[in-house]
């Protein structure tokens, strides 16, 4: 699992970007010992969420056809989200081809990129190597939650904490999850939300 770049806190030190994506893509010096390039939708302006029928939207989400995978973030997910008192997330088979296409595509170069105009929420995750999961995808957004000032709500100035928030966002409901390898090397994992999170105005856990 060692590469130029380690993708989750691991005993290793490396020197790594954070990204993140909002109305235009930032880059900030990340202070974290082994931690990743990935990327999180940004805060947006809510706009009406039509949910509908959760079955027609997403899909037979009790019994997913990628099972293990599908086991993998899931757990991962709520896992944390636990720790945090929001409900537990369900798979999505839609949410999940819609990540597993993006990562599929982002196998010929692995360039660290959202997905042009998704109507989700969305985190992203690189690693070179072979050996990144599930858990080491969340776990990597996860320590991001040391930069959220739970009185003020908001990101501690000049940090990222946007994968974070999506993780732990309240009033998402499905997740699913697309990982593929890269052709030259590494790993890229891509996570899609809904309702997505990092509302402007809003808080996570409420």
């Amino acid at each position: 699992m060692a590469g130029l770049l380690l993708l989750a806190v691991v005993d290793a030190v490396a020197l790594a970007v954070m990204l993140t994506a909002s109305t235009t893509t930032a880059e900030h010096d990340h202070p974290l010992q082994g931690l990743i390039p990935s990327f999180s939708s940004g805060y947006g302006v809510r706009q009406h969420h039509q949910q509908g029928d959760p079955s027609e939207q997403h899909g037979e989400h009790h019994v997913p056809a990628d099972g293990a995978l599908a086991h993998e973030f899931l757990e991962a997910h709520n896992t944390l989200r636990a720790k945090y008192d929001v409900p537990p997330l369900r798979w999505s088979s839609k949410l999940a081809r819609y990540a597993r296409r993006w990562s599929s595509l982002r196998r010929f170069d692995c360039v660290m990129m959202h997905s042009p105009n998704s109507p989700y929420g969305e985190n992203v995750f690189w690693g070179t190597g072979s050996d990144w999961r599930a858990a080491d995808a969340v776990r990597s957004w996860a320590t991001e939650g040391s930069y959220f000032d739970w009185r003020a709500q908001a990101c501690y100035p000049g940090q990222v904490c946007g994968h974070f928030t999506q993780l732990v966002w309240n009033d998402t409901e499905y997740v699913g999850c697309g990982r593929a390898e890269c052709f030259a090397g590494g790993v890229f994992i891509t996570c899609s939300y809904d309702p997505p999170g990092n509302w402007k105005g809003e808080v996570p856990l409420t």
